[in-house]
């Protein structure tokens, strides 16, 4: 709900402050690390640095060592805004914190990065059922029953693996 509330704060949509947040992340970008980290196209993501650039939230920079690449990165603008709107998480992260010990902090890392991985696997594994183009609803029928049957697969070992202590796989 928040990042909704932010995007439209922002007046952006869901898919720039998602790139936003890549870029702040990274600290800088290419192009292509950004449609590659975000899933988009290049051409998406062409757009979506063209709209950023306009209402101020990112700029272009050349390499000064490869004046062929060119980074985008997060204007002072955005990341001020970034500061003011995140800025309660400074305050309410350590007594969050504070609330568990490090065995259990530990406990909660290892759950929330197997969750990640295995949201990881599943959005790859749902890629190779992407079929582009206007589908009939029975096309995507078929398409989810072949994901579901692949995704039980995955999902079976991926629990063979959590179930013997094993680690998941990138």
């Amino acid at each position: 709900m928040f990042d909704d509330c932010l995007a439209r704060f922002m007046g952006i949509n869901r898919t720039d402050a998602r790139c936003m947040d890549i870029i702040e992340r990274h600290g800088r970008v290419t192009a292509g690390q950004l449609a590659s980290d975000s899933g988009l196209t290049t051409g998406a993501v062409t757009v979506v640095i063209d709209r950023l650039e306009a209402i101020g939230y990112v700029v272009r920079e050349r390499d000064p060592a490869d004046r062929r690449k060119v980074w985008i990165k997060i204007t002072q603008l955005a990341g001020d805004l970034s500061d003011r709107l995140f800025s309660h998480f400074q305050l309410i992260g350590p007594a969050m914190l504070a609330r568990f010990t490090p065995d259990q902090l530990a406990a909660i890392i290892e759950f929330l990065e197997v969750g990640s991985q295995i949201n990881r696997d599943l959005s790859f594994l749902l890629e190779q059922h992407v079929q582009r183009g206007t589908l009939s609803a029975e096309t995507r029928m078929i398409n989810a029953r072949a994901f579901q049957r692949d995704a039980g697969v995955k999902m079976k070992a991926i629990v063979a693996a959590l179930e013997n202590g094993g680690k998941l796989e990138d």
